[in-house]
């Protein structure tokens, strides 16, 4: 990876970014919440407190990892066994770096609620399945959906006859209401302005996104960047792909000519030579170049299945979508049978090898009762880039393998959510007579249009300025953001473990 202080992102600055997209009045008292212990979200939120200091902004630290009734999902170290230890945590760290680069005590906040009792009593929970806890609401805050984005352990599928813990959603429940009414008290009490949140998915993040929806408050969501930078922020909601994609194609147009063809395709080179870190758990079991080497009298159409909980959660009009990605491969098959001498093969996603198994064995019964010529299950060792150059079309239900192939030439059907379909290099369908069409037609789109992917893939997002990155890791204001030392983590996560069986029961 190039050297991020020397490479064009997508912003030249976050503090240029924060004085054109947000006013004098919104940067006035900004609050940054953190429920993490990881190390990238600890060095974002230094860098944004750092920077909105830099501007003149009266900021707001709420870092508040170890006070939540239930550990988040990044929680790592227990601040009372680091004392003990004396070993600082990654918290401690950060709040002494911030320090060092001018914010006063007072930016950092405790949670303002000593005594919390819920503001309101808590939903009654009735069904325990994905349905029931989706349903779930608390001071009009989504917490159901929040609740769903981690799963109790890794066999939990995302099917809706599987019933979750009671434990599980209670105590989940309880840490929502928690984190939403803290924020609430203290937006109340610091006036504040604007909230910056992490991603807006995992359970207390989404709380403090739901607490500032409930003052109207500008919201900016942190995540990460692109495989050459450091970070990614916007206004934009983390999941609308379509304002994703629109940045893609602004992007693209600011970008000189031959230096965005040269960065985008890089991103797909890496990926075509299994060389991307990011997606060596997808190609680990294929080998490069492996073919399926078959006879054909007729087009071969190849569907390359997406990894469902990717999408599962997603607030969608799921009718658009062929009500699921079953109902996309009938389709599909349906499609297919009216083709002269047509092969279909049905590529598995190799993720399903991480996933639950009643999740696997339901998408195998699918592809067994669809009965496609051939299907390369999620072990195969066939190649995907190499079976995408061989396909006369590629057919998705939103995997990435949508935009590779696009950009490998090939004509592109997708047909589920995906972050590319409105970039002219894939045909999107949302019904069978469109499928039917464009199965015929096989249009190939806009070269350019996946070059605008690659290009935001590799430069999405901001260099930091204030946090450096080093051989013993991130540092800011002349602190390194390590974590404590090993006894003091293995120690929390023994806690950590205790409170998820507890949870599990």
């Amino acid at each position: 990876m190039p050297d991020s202080s020397t490479i064009r992102a997508e912003h030249d600055s976050l503090a240029q970014y924060l004085m054109r997209e947000t006013s004098l009045d919104e940067r006035a008292r900004p609050l940054i919440p953190s429920f993490s212990h990881w190390e990238f979200t600890t060095a974002v939120v230094g860098e944004i407190a750092a920077t909105f200091n830099s501007l003149g902004s009266e900021v707001t630290v709420a870092l508040w990892g170890n006070h939540t009734p239930v550990h988040d999902v990044s929680w790592t170290t227990d601040e009372r066994i680091a004392r003990f230890g004396a070993s600082p945590s990654r918290v401690t760290r950060l709040k002494r770096a911030l320090a060092n680069c001018g914010l006063p005590d007072t930016a950092f906040a405790s949670p303002p609620l000593r005594r919390w009792q819920p503001a309101q009593g808590l939903p009654e929970i009735g069904s325990l399945n994905r349905s029931g806890i989706r349903e779930l609401e608390y001071r009009g805050a989504a917490v159901g959906r929040a609740i769903l984005q981690v799963h109790p352990d890794d066999n939990t599928p995302i099917t809706d006859d599987h019933y979750w813990p009671r434990e599980w959603v209670e105590t989940s429940l309880r840490s929502f209401a928690w984190a939403f009414d803290q924020m609430c008290a203290l937006i109340e009490d610091r006036r504040i302005s604007l909230v910056v949140v992490f991603n807006g998915r995992f359970l207390h993040d989404a709380a403090a996104l739901a607490a500032a929806a409930a003052y109207a408050l500008p919201v900016l969501s942190h995540d990460f960047g692109g495989n050459e930078t450091d970070f990614d922020l916007t206004r934009d909601p983390t999941h609308d792909w379509s304002a994703l994609q629109r940045r893609m194609l602004v992007m693209f147009d600011s970008w000189d000519v031959e230096d965005r063809r040269a960065v985008g395709s890089a991103w797909f080179e890496e990926r075509r030579h299994h060389s991307d870190p990011r997606n060596a758990k997808f190609v680990e079991s294929q080998r490069r170049g492996n073919s399926i080497k078959i006879e054909k009298a007729g087009p071969l159409i190849v569907f390359f299945s997406s990894s469902g909980d990717e999408v599962s959660e997603l607030d969608l009009d799921w009718s658009e979508y062929f009500y699921g990605q079953s109902g996309a491969l009938r389709a599909v098959v349906s499609a297919v049978k009216e083709i002269p001498n047509a092969t279909l093969v049905v590529r598995t996603h190799p993720h399903l090898r991480h996933k639950p198994r009643k999740d696997v064995e339901e998408w195998h019964r699918d592809v067994e009762l669809a009965q496609p010529h051939i299907h390369l299950d999620e072990f195969s060792d066939v190649d995907s880039y190499t079976l995408m150059d061989e396909a006369d079309v590629v057919v998705t239900y939103g995997s990435t393998t949508g935009v590779e192939a696009a950009y490998a030439g090939r004509p592109v059907i997708v047909m589920g959510p995906s972050a590319y379909d409105e970039l002219g290099c894939a045909t999107r369908v949302t019904s069978q007579e469109e499928l039917r069409r464009a199965l015929w037609e096989r249009p190939v789109g806009s070269k350019d249009g996946s070059l605008a992917y690659g290009l935001m893939m590799n430069r999405r997002g901001f260099r930091n300025k204030f946090v450096t990155t080093t051989d013993t890791g991130m540092v800011l204001g002349g602190v390194t953001l390590q974590d404590s030392r090993p006894l003091v983590l293995h120690l929390s996560n023994i806690l950590k473990n205790r409170q998820l069986r507890k949870r599990r029961r």
